[in-house]
């Protein structure tokens, strides 16, 4: 299972926000050439970048921090305010390796086609459940499908890795909505999932891997140190 430190970013800064909550954000500095070193160092490959800002506004607002994290031997999987294929293209043109879109696929599931003809797989579509239903515009609205629905839909384009995130345990350190990533499984055995929210300890990792998922994002309990990257990635390998 593939582990990914998470930098959530917010006009400039490192934050962590808590339910999905804006009001509720944690600041953890602005040195981010600095703490993708450090994740470099620590054995990582990729680095999970959620532009905050941009989810909120709905356009990409840290692009030129791309840069620095591939200056820092990172591959970067970048996601938020990523709306239209546009925005996809200034991502990718900035060095991203891989970005992930969830409002760009809920406002228009079909048109997956397109996407999928043009980027393949190094578009992600981004599912955020909040308590069994589709989070959408940076969570700040639910969507009118069930996630169940919304996958079916976008796989149907060819897509087979979705990144899925339980907003309702983000930044809570409660561990992951389990129930919800095997239930998914089970009715979608032949996609791959990244898994993310409430991730904070080793043996969170070690369940999601039993559960069958493809790759976790570990964010607040990196910065909050109860978790040490080299462990988790050691962890995540072994899985």
């Amino acid at each position: 299972m593939e582990l990914f430190p998470a930098m959530d970013l917010y006009q400039g800064e490192i934050v962590r926000l808590r339910l999905g909550r804006f009001e509720e954000r944690t600041v953890f500095g602005s040195d981010i050439a600095g703490t993708a070193r450090s994740f470099r160092e620590e054995g990582a490959e990729w680095i999970h970048v959620i532009d905050l800002e941009g989810a909120k506004k709905g356009f990409p607002c840290h692009l030129s921090a791309i840069g620095m994290l591939l200056d820092a031997g990172l591959k970067v999987q970048y996601g938020g305010g990523l709306r239209t294929e546009d925005h996809l293209e200034a991502a990718f043109s900035a060095g991203a390796e891989r970005i992930y879109s969830g409002s760009l696929f809920a406002s228009d599931p079909a048109g997956g086609n397109i996407l999928f003809r043009r980027f393949g797989n190094r578009v992600i579509p981004a599912v955020d459940i909040r308590n069994g239903k589709v989070a959408v515009s940076g969570w700040q609205e639910t969507a009118p499908f069930s996630p169940e629905q919304l996958v079916e839909r976008i796989a149907a384009s060819g897509f087979t890795l979705f990144l899925v995130t339980a907003v309702h345990r983000d930044g809570t350190g409660t561990g992951p909505d389990l129930e919800m990533y095997r239930s998914l499984r089970n009715s979608f055995p032949d996609l791959s999932i990244i898994a993310a929210g409430g991730i904070s300890s080793l043996e969170n990792i070690r369940s999601l891997a039993g559960a069958g998922m493809a790759g976790a994002v570990l964010g607040r309990a990196l910065y909050e140190g109860t978790v040490q990257l080299g462990d988790a990635l050691k962890e995540a390998s072994g899985c």
